[in-house]
């Protein structure tokens, strides 16, 4: 039997002819309306054409030929009529600052509602601030602040749908950086999106702390005080890892959700661990903490530290719901 010699496909010369022949036309002015935000629309047809040529045009060259001049065609034809058919490309990136002034602000309370960029949230320097932010984003931002001493600042953001389903494959720098005043009594309300969360509460004079968090990886660090404070953390399938202040009292109340949850407590801290629901989860605590109360099952179980009940600064962790994710507590 005589083995024919493979046909080659001329389908990726005829593509890399084309994408030249797009960048040509737009240098000549031909495609007016060029945007690679426009083009990037067309990304799930680089999967169809690229199918259609492994199935027709390996075994028929003729045939990837025309699957790569149709695909090139209709992405020109595209480009040039888009605008007459009132396809429009998608917001472009925006860079935004929001800012408000402490001027009579007594205590505040920030409520931020991020979407899937990146967020950065930590205490600005030594300002006349009260609330201060670099949006770099490509919906539209809802900013609000009312109240006049005890003032409430609100953040959010409205994607276009039409932005679900793009690509954006990191290249487009979006992300939230937030600086909130040291010096103003705080309550922080975070609802997090798929972005990924760095939030340093390092210097801050903080009341309490809600965070419900998505599927983006979350740093959280929580500031040391002389008062106490609250912190509920509502985890989704992202990673979540909490750093523990040292001398600080406070209460965290944790349910978690499908992502492993990893929270740091200094050594020698007094510390208090209530297991008040049973998951598919595990659970890992120091060798340190001794069973007060339960049968060891962690599904109804007080762990503790010794001499935790004549402590000045104890830590108390309730963990009320588990999910199937880990939750470890360490040193």
């Amino acid at each position: 039997m005589i083995n024919e010699p493979r046909k080659n496909s001329l389908f990726w010369p005829i593509i890399l002819i084309g994408a030249g022949l797009i960048l040509l036309l737009r240098n000549l002015g031909v495609l007016e309306s060029f945007n690679f935000n426009v083009l990037l629309r067309l990304w799930p047809l680089i999967l169809v054409v690229i199918g259609l040529d492994l199935i027709f045009g390996r075994r028929y060259p003729w045939a990837g030929a025309l699957i790569a001049l149709l695909a090139v065609g209709g992405i020109i034809a595209f480009l040039y009529f888009a605008p007459n058919l009132g396809i429009n490309p998608p917001a472009g990136v925006k860079t935004e600052v929001l800012t408000t002034p402490v001027e009579s602000t007594t205590r505040v309370q920030y409520n931020l509602d991020t979407s899937y960029e990146p967020v950065s949230i930590k205490a600005l320097p030594a300002s006349s601030d009260l609330f201060k932010a670099t949006i770099v984003h490509n919906g539209q931002l809802n900013f609000n602040v009312t109240g006049d001493t005890d003032k409430t600042v609100s953040l959010s953001e409205t994607t276009d749908p039409e932005n679900w389903f793009s690509l954006d494959l990191g290249l487009s720098g979006l992300k939230w950086d937030i600086g909130l005043n040291p010096s103003v009594p705080a309550v922080l309300n975070l609802d997090g999106g798929s972005g990924s969360l760095d939030i340093n509460l390092t210097g801050l004079k903080l009341e309490s702390f809600d965070a419900s968090l998505g599927s983006g990886a979350s740093t959280i660090t929580l500031p040391v005080s002389t008062a106490a404070y609250t912190v509920e953390i509502d985890s989704g399938s992202g990673a979540v890892n909490v750093k523990m202040p040292a001398t600080t009292p406070l209460t965290l109340t944790l349910s978690s959700g499908s992502g492993a949850v990893t929270m740091r407590v200094p050594a020698g801290t007094a510390l208090k661990v209530e297991v008040m629901d049973d998951g598919s989860g595990s659970v890992r605590l120091p060798g340190s903490l001794q069973l007060m109360d339960g049968d060891g099952s962690f599904e109804d179980d007080t762990w503790q530290s010794t001499g935790f009940d004549t402590a000045a600064n104890p830590i108390v962790i309730l963990i009320e719901d588990r999910g199937s994710g880990s939750i470890t507590i360490t040193n």
